[in-house]
């Protein structure tokens, strides 16, 4: 008997931010070290003055004596324009996850077209912090500026030892290099929704959307109240006291892009959110949602989506990919690769709370039992 074929082992490997210098890449581009052994406060203002965002070049100042694995990759997904979930709600597994706020990060870098980060007082920095920047720098292929404010710790040393680098120890230097375009082609400018924020949390007076009715098909269980990632049974706010909406318009789905963008950290939560504002799926339906492929070309979405929510389809599909949710010698739909959501059944309940967080609420559905027929 000839046994199945079976995917190479690192096609079924989720990417983990793990980095070691034997196996950096030398054609990367070399990081730069800006030194400010006096801490001087002229250093980080150019810094933080150089975020130009729209140019994909993003300043990070890392939140100060942070030192859980997954706090640098926060500080990246903050400076990107995101905001984690508010402190009053059951926070998502991921954020707690180093690995996964890892994939995120990276997910985003690629799918905004960021090219060059400036990460702040990187002698604070712990070595496991180190370690995940330059995974994500080997992923990416970024330009990576790291400031010292103070002695550079052994950490950094040995990195720099192992990959290609400069050193700048002048202010003036430091302002040249930080303020000079490199070689990158500006992201195109109908990304624009993405670098105009929205704030955050959404202010108590914000106008409130009602989703599009729920389509009939796929067929689902339709219910907003699931449990998060620790067994907890939780209900949306608008169960019990909803809130005066309108219909959603596409005249308005620039205020929606907005809001997505600041408040929605997760790219596979993000999409799913874009999707419901468009075609008003549930949660129930969204991991039922199908994409075409050459062995099956019907598809749940259409083709001609606007470009925003394309941006954020590229980013969830990114997150995918390192999850490493592919099976090449396998058709998609034996595997589940022409599903367009993988969404557990907390993530669902993580995507209908990030719906409320944009001020979106679904129209609720009663069921009705038809009638039944008088027999002649």
């Amino acid at each position: 008997m000839t046994s199945p074929a079976t995917a190479p082992d690192d096609t079924l490997q989720k990417w983990a931010p793990q980095w070691s210098p034997d196996r950096t890449d030398p054609a990367l581009p070399p990081i730069t070290l800006i030194t400010d052994p006096h801490d001087q406060p002229a250093h980080t203002t150019t810094a933080l003055a150089a975020h130009q965002p729209a140019l994909g070049r993003i300043a990070v100042h890392p939140t100060p004596l942070a030192t859980a694995p997954a706090y640098l990759a926060h500080d990246l997904i903050r400076a990107l324009g995101k905001h984690l979930p508010p402190v009053d709600t059951d926070p998502p597994w991921w954020t707690g996850n180093a690995d996964e706020s890892w994939r995120i990060a990276v997910a985003w870098t690629q799918a905004l077209g960021i090219s060059h980060y400036i990460v702040c007082r990187a002698h604070r920095i712990t070595s496991r912090h180190l370690e995940h920047l330059m995974a994500l720098r080997e992923r990416t292929r970024i330009r990576l500026t790291l400031i010292a404010s103070g002695p550079a710790p052994a950490a950094l040393a040995e990195i720099l030892n192992a990959v290609a680098h400069r050193q700048l120890d002048t202010l003036e230097a430091a302002h040249h290099h930080l303020t000079t375009a490199h070689d990158t082609a500006p992201p195109p400018a109908d990304r624009y929704p993405w670098w105009q924020s929205a704030p955050f949390p959404g202010p108590d007076d914000e106008a409130w959307y009602q989703l599009p009715p729920r389509p009939r098909r796929p067929v689902g269980q339709p219910d907003e109240s699931t449990t998060s990632s620790h067994g907890t049974p939780t209900r949306l706010p608008s169960q019990d006291n909803p809130p005066p909406a309108t219909a959603l318009t596409s005249a308005d789905h620039d205020v929606v892009a907005r809001r997505i963008h600041t408040r929605i950290a997760h790219p596979v939560h993000a999409a799913a959110v874009a999707v419901r504002a468009l075609m008003g799926y549930g949660t129930d339906q969204l991991p039922q949602l199908i994409v075409p492929t050459p062995h099956r070309p019907r598809a749940d979405l259409p083709a001609d989506l606007p470009e925003w929510v394309r941006l954020l389809q590229d980013a969830a599909r990114i997150h995918t990919d390192l999850q490493h949710y592919t099976r090449p010698d396998l058709p998609a739909h034996l595997f589940g690769g022409d599903r367009a959501f993988r969404l557990s059944a907390w993530e669902r309940n993580d995507v209908a709370h990030a719906t409320e967080t944009c001020r979106l609420i679904a129209v609720s559905t009663r069921r009705s039992h038809p009638s039944k027929r008088k027999r002649r």
